[in-house]
């Protein structure tokens, strides 16, 4: 993924983000609390200003109450645990073609 790809991406997820926490009516702060990181974290992620871990972007989604999908724009999203289903996700991923999957982490 390119810088401007990634930079738009990040753009995206973090307006979503602030989408999402402005319909629930919660503060930077209460998000940051419920998801274990700081306010000026998560103002960072919401303005794109930095790349989210999946471990941190999980967090937000239980903080907000709303699918992974609703926050990346896609129908259906597996979150895959086991190792074994994990590999073979990898494998159907690497042999689509460019831009059928969004990236794991942000």
């Amino acid at each position: 993924m390119d810088d401007r790809t990634r930079a738009t991406l990040r753009t995206d997820v973090g307006a979503k983000i602030r989408e999402w926490r402005l319909r629930r009516e919660l503060s930077q702060a209460d998000v940051a609390r419920r998801a274990g990181i700081t306010q000026a974290s998560l103002s960072n992620y919401e303005n794109g200003k930095r790349d989210m871990p999946l471990s941190t972007l999980m967090g937000v989604v239980a903080a907000l109450n709303v699918s992974l999908g609703d926050l990346l724009e896609l129908p259906d999203v597996i979150v895959v645990r086991d190792s074994l289903l994990g590999r073979a996700v990898e494998q159907l991923r690497d042999r689509m073609p460019t831009g059928n999957l969004a990236e794991a982490a942000l």
